[in-house]
């Protein structure tokens, strides 16, 4: 029976205390409840621990011995400390403590027959005189109500002044469902909570998790929300609070970022869609212009109300990349800047619904910092200088009028907003004052106040700014660093004095209704949804911090703004470029990564690694390729996920062209017409194999299996001859099912599972195994596959390495797991950067707001992980610090350098256009050709070649081919194949193109601009205006504009002195590309992660 585990666990416990052997007689009081209902207390009482404990258990096994009947919470209290004393004395002790803060218990005789817990007490509010009394007072009421469900309908309580009374303190623990022991502070303003270590990331994980459910249960159907309780005697706060609908939600969105929990989720769009279609309000305002404003309780408009508004739908906004509110948000913004007085620059505080006449010039300070942070945060999404305006007029009049004396969290939260786009020594020092002179107040207030958290969050991100910004070191010097860490995290870790854990909500009418919530001690333990949002908002950004910490993640120090430190020589470092593959066709991260290759080891005299993670067979004569084509080195180092696995790094060159097979009598073979393949059949002249081979040397590529018909089973040939790798196909699919990859020997290294879903494969389990077929690990993901052999591979490396991160998708989070294992045991090894090789948003329509691109949410989600990050241009990299904050990122591009002689311009074809993109829809390939139809009826000589590869299965080509087709452009339009040597294509055309939706760079540019070919492409962020001089070295044309590009490739052929200074231009303006310059800035992000060369 649980029960009887439970309460022999607790027995252990308490008889561990030391206080046991010293009371007699002993008193223990069990407490239980079923989670529904208060909590109801047993006393027991006899001459030593173990006899009352018999008393106790024989009490359980009789109470809880029918099913059902076990109780959700239990817990146990062993009585000392008894303290004699009388009604007036007790009164006159309670007149000095302030409400609901008296900690110990009241025994109404010697025996303990009339006795009640500190929770008790509490929890039926029987020392609560009313909100208007400060101090602790006696209820008699509430006492004696109580006391009669407890002890009988005839009790009275005797308080004359001279009645004795006893005062007894407690040591206890808790035991829930789960069996799990809790022990019980003894002392403090946490008596009687769950003794707790300090706060770390995973438990505020859990409390942002609980309190946010919380909120969402309080959302009903309509939207509108449970406005707040009084857990005592579970009564709704009967008022409601429009303000507080919209801040809750806006913080329920913060929580959401962090648990995305669709029960969260759900109560958020209720709660949305509430406040924007009921509770907010159109309006004219005089001269016609449309605002919008929340209306609240006697039809009030409140400045703040508006700004929660806009708070929360930009929250949303950055969170789900929906736009639907943006309209609404500036509707909301005008009503806030009808509500600034620009000749005073106040903020009118309150306004009468409809009329719009003023209620209140003031009402609290709090209402100005919410409308400046709330036009900040809409400016960061639209950039409408007018919202910045706005609020930089309204900071003259808070700073003359000193409101930093409020110690706002609000005002703070504008603060750091508005230096993010205006950084004035001015408003630096508004922020310092704001919280500089409030310490000693953080450290010594008794109450949980959770808004001096947020406070000192936005303290703390203020200051993070403030360290790497030398010319303000006198503003960070003002503020001590050691009492202020001391305060912010003494103020987080008091707030758990604020959250109803079980062994407290137990004791309340109706514990399960506030579980999960925070409540306001001093107003009858009060839950109110405003209440548990400060609490939120706070730990969301306490656990973002502590994740930077030490302790969570060893690189960084407190405040997270260091990165990690290698303190070694640039020659002693093993440098490594973490890519996907290194293929026959490549792609534009791929390439990337070689010329950066060729930058440090031209440059800066050292050899990167290349790692790549993706399965491939052909990996060492792919790279025997690229060493032949100049663009390796002979001696280049690289590695390869499978290859480590599967013990293949070091293994000589077989040529297997399938010997073995083709000499079987078993079989007949026969050879494919104009191919190296070979199609094996049995006696029977049933198809048993097809053999693919290498059409160059006939070494076996692949053998597809097949029986019946049917094919059952893909063998993989690896380069170097052996049979590297074993697919089993599904029957429907005829995708893997099984995979076995085997070591050159033979025996399996690794296999994975895949499970049919909704008519995909999908991976369920990867598994390594030994040489002798022993189970080794198991991995649910590719993800992990990768981490397990990354940490090995840095292991056997040894020293200390910079992981540059090409392929995010796949490689950035194992980077960062390699970096936390490693640095366990040896801090300062390992440094991590990333690199946005791509646009960092879902669009390039909206950068501002547009959801993060998944590829790199992880490193912009948690910018202060990596230790620097690396943006190809410079807006970029200003517009990734603007959105997501101002960590350590570079701006460094690609090089490039070509030995290629030029060409003469006159030997330029001049008609022959040439676009170098992989065939994705993203290119928009089909826009170039119907720019290219228009003007070929100009130049009917004129020709346009894309080259590139395709996805295997992607009917784009297909699609494309059939646009041509209609256009009737064959022979004029050309889709070639991957193009191994681009330079000679530049070299020998008049113009390229590219028609990308977006392209943070743009290797296609760059070499065509080197190779003295202009380009002409649409403007879209980030490469191509940041490589292009319009009119200069190429054109550039508004996306999608197919008859603007068609006229800027006309405007080109028409003048041919024109072209030929586009093309002289080009080539002399890709100096700037040089390696040289290139190498400067790697070393500069080096010496950032204390790398030296010399």
């Amino acid at each position: 029976m649980l029960i009887a585990n439970r309460l022999e666990s607790l027995r252990a416990h308490i008889k561990g205390f030391r206080v046991v052997a010293t009371v007699q007689p002993c008193v223990l009081m069990l407490s239980h409840s079923d989670g529904s209902t208060r909590a109801v207390v047993h006393t027991f009482r006899d001459t030593d621990f173990e006899n009352a404990w018999v008393s106790l258990h024989e009490f359980g096994a009789r109470t809880f011995k029918e099913p059902g009947a076990e109780p959700e919470h239990l817990r146990v209290d062993l009585v000392c400390n008894i303290e004699q004393t009388n009604w007036q004395e007790l009164k006159n002790r309670l007149s000095a403590s302030k409400r609901n803060y008296f900690t110990r218990g009241i025994a109404l005789d010697a025996q303990f027959e009339h006795s009640f817990l500190w929770g008790e007490l509490n929890g039926n509010a029987m020392l609560y005189g009313g909100a208007d009394v400060e101090c602790a007072q006696l209820h008699v009421g509430n006492f004696e109500k109580y006391a009669r469900k407890k002890y009988g309908k005839t009790f009275t309580l005797n308080h004359a002044g001279r009645q004795p009374v006893w005062l007894f303190d407690t040591q206890g623990a808790y035991c829930g469902t789960d069996a799990v022991v809790h022990p019980l502070e003894q002392e403090g303003v946490a008596t009687g909570r769950r003794v707790l270590p300090q706060l770390d990331a995973a438990l505020c994980a859990d409390l942002v998790t609980n309190a946010s459910e919380f909120l969402a249960r309080q959302v009903k159907e309509s939207g509108q929300f449970v406005y707040g309780l009084f857990p005592c005697f579970n009564k709704e706060v009967a008022s409601y609070n429009t303000l507080r609908h919209a801040s809750s939600t806006y913080a329920m969105i913060e929580a959401w970022e962090l648990t995305q929990s669709g029960f969260l989720k759900s109560a958020i769009d209720r709660s949305l869609l509430c406040l924007t279609h009921e509770l907010i309000r159109k309006v004219v305002l005089p001269g016609g212009i449309e605002a919008a404003f929340l209306v609240d309780t006697n039809n009030e408009i409140k400045l703040g109300g508006n700004a929660v508004c806009i708070l929360a739908l930009a929250k949303y906004t950055e969170l789900t990349g929906n736009a639907q509110y943006i309209g609404l948000m500036e509707l909301l913004a005008q009503g806030l800047v009808a509500m600034l007085n620009p000749s005073t620059r106040q903020f009118v505080h309150v306004l009468n619904f409809p009329d719009l006449s003023v209620k209140e010039q003031f009402r609290i300070i709090y209402y100005d910092g919410e409308a400046a942070f709330a036009l900040m945060r809409l400016y960061k999404i639209t950039r409408r200088a007018r919202w910045l305006q706005a609020v930089e007029l309204a900071f003259e009049y808070f700073i003359e009028a000193q409101h930093w004396r409020a110690n706002d969290h609000w005002l703070s939260y504008c603060v750091n907003e508005l230096t993010l786009y205006r950084p004035k020594r001015e408003y630096f020092e508004f922020g310092i004052r704001n919280f500089a002179n409030h310490l000693d107040f953080v450290l010594t207030r008794i109450t949980t106040f959770p808004t001096l958290l947020e406070l000192m969050m936005a303290a703390e991100q203020m200051l993070t700014r403030l360290q790497s910004l030398p010319e303000f070191a006198d503003l960070y010097a003002q503020v001590d660093r050691e009492k202020f860490g001391r305060a912010l995290h003494w103020r987080a870790n008091y707030l758990l004095t604020g959250y109803f854990w079980p062994e407290w909500a137990m004791y309340f009418a109706k514990p399960d209704s506030v579980a999960g919530a925070f409540f306001i001690r001093h107003h009858s333990y009060r839950v109110r949804i405003d209440d548990v949002e400060h609490y939120v908002s706070g730990l969301v950004a306490y656990r973002k911090l502590l994740q930077r910490m030490p302790s969570q993640v060893p690189v960084h120090n407190s405040t997270g703004t260091e990165p990690v430190c290698l303190n070694a020589r640039l020659a002693d470092v093993t440098v490594w470029f973490l890519n996907q593959n290194m293929a026959f066709q490549r792609s534009g991260v791929e390439n990337a990564a070689l010329l950066r290759n060729q930058v440090f080891i031209r440059e800066m005299q050292v050899q990167p690694m290349l790692l790549t993670c993706r399965y491939n067979p052909r990996l060492s004569e792919s790279i025997q390729r690229l060493v032949a084509g100049g663009a390796l080195p002979p001696t280049q180092k690289y590695q390869s996920v499978y290859d480590f696995l599967q013990k293949a790094e070091h293994v000589p060159h077989v040529l297997n062209t399938g010997e073995t097979i083709l000499t079987n009598p078993a079989f007949d073979t026969q050879a494919v017409a104009n191919r190296r393949d070979v199609r094996v059949s049995n006696l029977q002249d049933h198809l048993m194999m097809y053999l693919v081979r290498n059409p160059e040397n006939e070494a076996l590529d692949y053998i597809n299996h097949f029986c019946n018909g049917v094919k059952f089973r893909k063998d993989h040939y690896d380069a170097r001859g052996f049979l590297s790798c074993i697919q089993y196909l599904h029957e429907t699919t005829a995708s893997p099912a099984y995979e076995h990859y085997l070591r050159p020997d033979g025996s399996l290294a690794i296999a994975k599972f895949y499970r049919c879903v909704e008519g995909k494969m999908v991976l369920q389990n990867i598994r390594l195994h030994n040489a002798k077929g022993d189970l080794l690990e198991s991995f649910p993901s590719e993800q992990a596959l990768i981490t397990h052999a990354l940490i090995a591979m840095l292991a056997r490396q040894g020293g200390k390495h910079v992981l540059i991160v090409d392929k995010n998708r796949l490689l950035y989070k194992p980077a960062i797991a390699a970096q936390d294992h490693i640095h366990r045991n040896t801090p300062n090894h390992v440094a991590v950067v990333p690199i946005i090789h791509a646009l960092h948003t879902q669009t390039a329509s909206d950068m501002a707001s547009s959801p993060t691109n998944s590829n790199f949410r992880d490193i912009l989600h948690g910018m202060e992980r990596p230790d620097a990050i690396v943006t190809l241009t410079r807006q970029q990299k200003a517009d990734i610090q603007a959105r997501y904050g101002p960590r350590r990122v570079f701006s460094i591009g690609h090089s490039y350098e070509t030995d290629l002689p030029a060409t003469p311009f006159e030997q330029r074809n001049r008609f022959r256009m040439v676009s170098m993109a992989r065939y994705s829809s993203e290119k928009n390939q089909h826009l170039a050709i119907d720019a290219f139809a228009q003007v070929l009826q100009k130049y009917p000589h004129a020709t346009l070649d894309f080259y590139g590869f395709a996805v295997a299965g992607d009917p784009l080509l297909a699609t494309l081919t059939a646009r041509i087709e209609a256009l009737g452009l064959q022979g004029k339009v050309r889709l070639n194949g991957w193009a191994d040597k681009p330079a000679l294509h530049y070299e020998s055309a008049g113009l390229s193109l590219l028609t990308s939706q977006g392209e943070a760079f743009s290797l296609a540019i760059m070499e065509s601009l080197c190779h003295a070919c202009p380009p002409v492409a649409f403007d879209v962020p980030y490469g191509p205006s940041h490589l292009i001089e319009h009119g200069q070295t190429g054109l550039l044309v508004p996306f999608g504009d197919v008859q603007g590009l068609a006229a800027a490739i006309l405007s080109v052929l028409d003048n041919p002195a024109w072209h030929q200074q586009l093309s002289e231009q080009a080539r002399a303006n890709s100096l700037r590309f040089r390696h040289a310059e290139h190498a400067h800035q790697w070393r500069a992000l080096f010496s950032s992660v204390g790398i030296f060369e010399k």
